[in-house]
């Protein structure tokens, strides 16, 4: 199976903004592949049965996982090029590091606006079972929105940067209506369907309450199990969540620690140090010496 290049479909978790910034995006990577002539795929592997640790560092037994950009189920052009996460390839990063048995912690390194529901659910379980058996914490570092915080929020502890955000618990979904548009210039669609609402979602077809309740109750449902999982990752109730944390705000810093959505400031190099002590003789490099052409010093033991 080659890379995907669609646009991952259904509903997101993810800061408004971003489907704007994404989308931006898919249109320039269209572009880039209609003047490529073909040849821009000829350095992008096939995903692989091999688990690709070299973004991750371990240092002494505390190994660090990043959780970075849009996230997606699987990999695909975003993945490749714009430096998006696989929910699938991040579970089984933490899954490989757990099998290991030389870590006792395992670091969620979150800069993310969050993404797609689907996958979602199924990663978190996985991670939630790697938990049972080893420690695992959470840095927002600098961003864990939407469902970064679905996945994010499986930790013993979560730390959060003075200036991070957290937050922007909710579910969004476009639906686009062209079908004034296309009467404007004179184009018919003809759009044959069997089943009351099979073209309720297609473009061409006016939208109206009927299918504005359906997306409704789709977008609700999904709402709460986000807030369940929630609930359950941070060890509190439903109400709670739902009360103080999931009206879709972001929370910065010490605000966030309030809501209950962190449990204390800091910072991933902190965490590190604590974690490791004063005797850990290995570096911890955050990009600072090569530009940030490495996010860690690729430091992995296989």
């Amino acid at each position: 199976m080659g890379l995907d290049i669609s646009m991952p479909p259904g509903e997101w978790m993810i800061l408004p903004t971003a489907i704007d910034d994404t989308a931006l995006m898919y249109q320039q990577f269209l572009q880039s592949l209609q003047n490529s002539e073909g040849a821009f795929f000829d350095d992008a592997d096939e995903h692989e049965e091999t688990i690709d640790l070299s973004d991750c560092q371990i240092i002494e037994n505390v190994a660090i996982v990043p959780l970075h950009g849009v996230m997606v189920r699987y990999p695909n052009w975003m993945t490749r090029w714009y430096g998006a996460t696989s929910t699938d390839e991040y579970a089984s990063k933490i899954e490989a590091l757990a099998d290991r048995g030389d870590i006792d912690c395992i670091i969620q390194d979150v800069n993310s606006p969050g993404g797609v529901v689907a996958g979602l659910d199924e990663a978190w379980e996985r991670i939630e079972e790697v938990r049972k058996r080893i420690s695992i914490k959470t840095v927002c570092n600098e961003m864990m929105a939407s469902a970064a915080v679905y996945i994010g929020s499986c930790a013993d502890e979560t730390i959060v940067t003075r200036n991070g955000l957290a937050g922007s618990i909710g579910v969004i979904q476009e639906r686009p209506d062209w079908s004034k548009y296309e009467a404007e210039r004179g184009i018919e669609t003809k759009v044959i369907v069997s089943g009351k609402y099979k073209a309720a979602f297609h473009p061409s077809v006016p939208f109206n309450a009927d299918h504005q309740a359906i997306l409704q109750n789709r977008s609700d449902r999904i709402y709460q199990t986000f807030l369940q999982v929630v609930a359950e990752n941070r060890r509190t109730s439903v109400d709670n969540v739902l009360n103080n944390m999931a009206d879709a705000r972001i929370f910065t810093g010490q605000e966030a620690v309030e809501v209950g959505l962190a449990d204390r400031v800091g910072t991933l190099r902190q965490l590190v140090a604590e974690l490791t002590g004063p005797n850990n003789s290995q570096p911890f490099n955050y990009g600072d010496e090569d530009d940030g052409e490495n996010y860690y010093a690729r430091i992995i033991e296989h």
